[in-house]
């Protein structure tokens, strides 16, 4: 058994035999997606590696990490948390998160639970967000774009800076409320009518499988699902969410070789999941769901385990993190 392992079970029991131990009702849920010095970053998704590396020790050093499936047992059983819990998470599936991040968690010893989306993890290529991001920001291009979309043409100018933003802030708008099939289509149309001018592009790729099976070595990392397109739920019939969270399922249990149990709803907004969605991830035989509600895990208020409340982290130094930490546990 690795050392970490054989420490974090010996304080787990020491816990519970000593009663010196403040216990609280509830743990922080923290969220990353990327970590990685980008370029562009529209939706502010990525910590810098230095910062990440210090943020990460600070919580090794001053508060207590808890895995995935500690939160569950917790959840299950009722029984309090210590306090200044804090679980840490990732959405996506980055390539970053297994060539920067994981160094980082086994150095402090620190648990962590990764979100993957899988159509990546076979075909290769980029999150349709990220295509976005490449034609319409990195992009030098100008002039029109043309596009049609539910029958209707749309014009964008793509002159000036404020024009691509403007054009990515609505397509991103649209196309995160269309099915898989019709965001293809809309990138589909995006590419032929642009040529690629890129000032510098940013490396967006999600893992590959070899690479998700060696970020789930070590025992540090559990893998959960986070759809198969990255699509928010709420806008698929109750078909297409199974199909989109049974096909994520099926293909990283492959891939990896054991259960998945764990899951992420995409896009971090009240309405990106609803109640069916629920109900088809208990009858697929997950367990536990992070949601998009901001606060705390509580164990006295009885926290949904399919809509777990979590904290995005920014790209901050270390007293600002641990002023943003302070609003949660002092």
């Amino acid at each position: 058994m690795p050392d970490f392992l054989s420490k974090n079970l010996t304080r787990n029991s020491a816990d519970i035999k000593n009663p010196s131990h403040t216990k609280v009702d509830t743990c922080l849920v923290l969220q990353y997606h990327r970590v990685a010095l980008l370029c562009h970053d529209p939706l502010q998704l990525a910590v810098e590696p230095y910062n990440f590396e210090r943020q990460i020790e600070y919580v090794a050093r001053n508060l207590n990490v808890i895995s995935i499936d500690e939160v569950k047992q917790h959840l299950e059983t009722a029984t309090p948390f210590r306090e200044k819990t804090v679980v840490i998470t990732f959405d996506g599936g980055y390539t970053d998160v297994l060539y920067t991040a994981k160094e980082v968690l086994e150095k402090c010893e620190v648990f962590a639970t990764v979100f993957a989306v899988s159509a990546n993890i076979i075909e290769g290529g980029q999150l349709w967000c990220n295509e976005l991001e490449n034609f319409l920001i990195a992009n030098r291009y100008q002039g029109q774009l043309e596009v049609e979309i539910d029958h209707q043409l749309y014009n964008w100018p793509l002159m000036t800076q404020p024009d691509r933003f403007r054009t990515y802030d609505d397509l991103y708008s649209i196309l995160s409320n269309k099915t898989p099939l019709e965001q293809r289509a809309i990138v589909g149309q995006i590419t032929q009518s642009l040529g690629l001018q890129a000032e510098e592009l940013d490396n967006h790729r999600t893992m590959s499988a070899q690479e998700l099976r060696k970020l789930d070595t070590g025992g540090l990392i559990t893998i959960g699902g986070h759809t198969h397109n990255y699509v928010k739920l709420s806008s698929l019939p109750k078909w297409g969410q199974a199909e989109e969270i049974s096909k994520n399922k099926n293909i990283l249990e492959e891939v990896l070789g054991h259960s998945i149990e764990y899951f992420s709803y995409p896009f971090g907004n009240d309405n990106s999941y609803t109640a069916e969605t629920i109900n088809i991830l208990e009858d697929l035989g997950f367990s536990l769901a992070c949601g998009s509600s901001y606060g705390t895990v509580s164990v006295a208020e009885g926290t949904n385990c399919y809509e777990l409340p979590r904290v995005k982290v920014g790209n901050w130094h270390p007293f600002t993190f641990y002023r943003f930490l302070k609003g949660f546990f002092d």
